[in-house]
Formats: C-alpha cells, structure tokens, sequence
C-alpha cells in the first residue's frame, strides 16, 4: 500500500476513534451532555441549520450505536458464559465470536457513517477546524 493511502487510513482510524465520544455515546455509563455543544466548541462557527442538523444526525446515530451495543452486551454475556463451562465449547462460541465481530463491524460503519453525513454539514474550513480540535484533544489525552 502507498504511504499516502497508509496516512489516510491512520488518520481516517484517528479520527473515528477520538470522534466517536462527540458522535456516540458509549454505553448507559457514559453520559455527555450536549454533542452539539462539543462539535460547536470544537468547530466554533456553526450557524443554526448546520446544529441542528448535526443535532439530528448525532441523535440518530446514538439510538442505531446503543442498539447495537446492546445487542453486543448480550453476546459478550453468552461468550463470558460458554467460557466459564468446562469441556469444548467452540461449537457455541465460535458462532458468538463471529457474531460479536458483525456488531463491532456494524458500530464501527455507523460511527464512520455519522462522521460522514456531519462532514456534508460542516464547510471545508469547518471540517479542517474539527479535525484539527480532535487531533488536540487526542493528544492530551
């Protein structure tokens, strides 16, 4: 693979990773309050189309990512328990590991879908202020 493509593929990574707290909430533990508020500070300049869209597009993908969560919670409890049983379990796990695998895949395509519907919103200076706000806020953590 080029190095171009291997630097866009790192920084794309990057960028999902650190967007996805503004994107998505994790799990019921992880409560943010206000992803418009974080996207607008990290932008600065969004007028009130440009909210309440991203406002849409934050809500919607919230409810599809919690969903999937959940149904990913649900095979990581039936792996945690076809591990603890003696004897071979492979017939019922290797089917959970690949059905947890689908879920992380579908999060993660969900994840990358919002950031791309938010990056239809945002201007090009916009979208350059936002990653440059998420490089810097990955950095100190």
């Amino acid at each position: 693979m080029k190095t171009d493509q291997m630097r866009k593929i790192v920084v794309l990574s990057l960028l999902i990773a650190v967007a996805v707290p503004v994107l998505a909430q994790h799990d019921g533990r992880q409560q943010r309050s206000g992803k418009r508020a974080e996207i607008t500070e990290l932008v600065g300049d969004l007028n009130a189309k440009q909210k309440s869209k991203i406002e849409t597009i934050t809500r919607q993908s919230k409810v599809r990512v919690e969903a999937l969560r959940k149904q990913q919670h649900n095979v990581r409890d039936s792996i945690s328990h076809f591990m603890e049983l003696d004897g071979d379990q492979s017939k019922y796990l290797y089917p959970l590991f690949d059905r947890e695998a689908k879920l992380q895949v579908a999060i993660n395509r969900e994840m990358y879908t919002s950031k791309r519907q938010i990056d239809e919103v945002l201007t090009p200076q916009q979208r350059t202020a936002l990653r440059e706000s998420l490089r810097r806020q990955h950095r100190r953590k």
